[in-house]
């Protein structure tokens, strides 16, 4: 009996153990899975990513011979090529006008002639510091993305008829790219000329390059981003999703701050943009990032205060047609250049200049009322907007300046520099310094400031007519000039018969806006018009001159 019992209990024993065994094994089969498939995932994952990386680089400005200043550069240059933090970078950006000057021009090749300068045995025609970059990139196996003032022989043009220097020479502001083995595979001469001494091509020219990990990049320069020809052509006319951004970008309030255009270019066209920004804040310049399409930027910054950085912000970037680029990744560990604004204050802008929209003043637009719940509908000419949101007063810090807000509409013309015009729509809320217009988009010079309300739940409402050259794009703008799309912010966009009906809201409250809305850039006053125009011009004087012989 006792025998019995024993066994009895043996066996019970026995069991509850293969049972929990049985468990385990099932436990580690699934933990197995789990970890076989992850890395599978992962394995799979990485060919839908590439790795970029764009540098803020503050140039040098005086207290060395020209000569001096481009080696000086070009030391930074190769630290930052051969650096650890770029050890996994597949492509590397530095920004417009940072490397040489005008007194220390180089020529450069064609991508046509295929040619590597640094492994040329006499590259006399070259200069030093083009070969030298040509064998970093071939050195670290990296695209290699640079911008530069290049020269060439004004006779090596013929069909260009234009009066030519003195020097013989004409003097480009052109974006050179080379691959992982040092050779010149893309060249393109700025187009659109942003108070520079430089010249411009006889016909726009398009920088393109295809890429190893089956990526094709389409490049500009600057002031480019705000015309059709060649940036938004690059988009709509040859369906490139990746770009390349070099700039020396002057920031404009309240719309046009470098890191604000940026994403809204991107998100606008939902591509990726790699933008690399010149750092001097006291001339104005600044604003690096990479975006891509519909999301929170993967790297973004503005330095606002200082002599500016050297720094290298670098991102996993999603592919274009992959599940990877329509998924709203974690953002916890990408490299944001912000700092986390407090919840009451700014940080100080210290000397940073800053341009102004020159229209500013001409927008129909009103002063929020505060402490209450809007629904207002404004109009400017036949372009309206509507905006819904709510206001919170907040107790506001004694003797510390204070933010008013306006809800503002526009409709037409604005010009930039010389000729160079385009028609815009906008409606946003925007930042002032007071209740009149004439102070909006001026910042507080204190070493803080104080917003006394809440913006909660905004959403602003926009119906623009269709063109054919257009792009609709999101402005936000947070205290520390960063944008903030992306997270809480969002937008519908539907196209119907003859307008698109655009919607941009942002959930939950803020207390650190200083813009959010919708800019509309028609274009039609771009290269292509203007040439159109002036095209039409002599047409109409031709008809007139021969009614007259008449």
């Amino acid at each position: 009996m006792l025998v019995s019992k024993v066994f009895a209990d043996s066996e019970q024993s026995m069991k509850k153990s293969l049972s929990v065994w049985r468990v385990l094994r099932l436990a580690l089969l699934l933990l197995l899975s789990q970890i076989v498939n992850k890395s599978e995932a992962q394995y799979v994952n990485a060919s839908n990513f590439y790795t970029a990386g764009v540098v803020e680089f503050r140039p040098t400005i005086a207290g060395m011979s020209s000569a001096d200043l481009v080696a000086e550069h070009l030391k930074a240059y190769l630290e930052i090529i051969t650096s650890s933090e770029a050890a996994d970078v597949d492509i590397l950006v530095f920004p417009e006008g940072t490397l040489n000057n005008a007194l220390q021009l180089t020529y450069v090749p064609s991508e046509r002639q295929k040619i590597i300068p640094c492994s040329l045995r006499n590259a006399t025609e070259y200069a030093e510091f083009l070969v030298a970059l040509s064998c970093a990139a071939a050195q670290v196996r990296k695209y290699l993305v640079i911008n530069l003032s290049e020269k060439e022989d004004c006779p090596a043009t013929p069909a260009d008829t234009r009066p030519c220097a003195t020097n013989g020479l004409n003097v480009y502001n052109t974006n050179v790219v080379f691959d992982r083995e040092g050779r010149i595979i893309s060249r393109y001469r700025k187009v659109n000329i942003y108070v520079e001494n430089k010249n411009t091509t006889l016909q726009p020219e398009y920088g393109m390059f295809d890429t190893d990990f089956g990526v094709r990049f389409g490049h500009f320069i600057c002031f480019d981003m705000l015309f059709y020809t060649p940036a938004q052509e690059l988009v709509h006319r040859y369906g490139i999703s990746d770009l390349i951004f070099t700039s020396l970008f002057y920031s404009e309030l309240p719309f046009l701050a470098a890191t604000q255009l940026q994403q809204g270019w991107a998100w606008g066209n939902n591509v990726n943009l790699l933008a690399a920004g010149a750092s001097n804040p006291r001339a104005g310049s600044t604003g690096t990032g990479i975006f891509s399409g519909r999301k929170r930027a993967l790297a973004s910054v503005m330095i606002t205060s200082g002599e500016g950085e050297r720094k290298l912000y670098k991102a996993r970037v999603p592919k274009k047609g992959t599940l990877d680029f329509d998924y709203e990744m974690d953002y916890e560990n990408s490299m944001r250049g912000e700092e986390k604004l407090n919840s009451s204050t700014g940080r100080h802008l210290d000397g940073m200049r800053l341009l102004k929209d020159p229209q500013i003043v001409n927008f129909n637009s009103m002063l929020l009322p505060l402490g209450q719940r809007i629904f207002e509908k404004i109009c400017h000419q036949d372009f309206c907007c509507e905006f819904s949101l709510e206001s919170e007063l907040v107790e506001a810090h004694n003797n510390t300046p204070s933010y008013k807000y306006r809800m503002g509409v526009f409709s037409g013309s604005r010009s930039y520099e010389k000729d160079q015009r385009n028609n815009i729509k906008v409606c946003g809320i925007y930042s002032c310094r007071n209740d009149q217009p004439e102070s909006c988009g001026e910042l507080w010079e204190s070493e803080e400031f104080n917003s006394e309300v809440y913006l909660t739940n905004i959403l602003i409402k926009g119906k623009f007519p269709k063109a054919p050259e257009l792009l609709i794009m999101p402005s936000s703008l947070d205290a520390n000039l960063n944008p903030l799309m992306g997270g809480e912010a969002y937008w519908k966009y539907e196209p119907q018969n003859k307008h698109i009906d655009v919607d941009v809201w942002l959930h939950g409250r803020r207390r650190d806006i200083m813009t959010f809305g919708l800019y509309a850039n028609y274009y039609n006053s771009g290269v292509g018009s203007r040439v159109l125009n002036k095209m039409l011009a002599i047409f109409l004087g031709v008809i007139f001159i021969f009614r007259v012989k008449q």
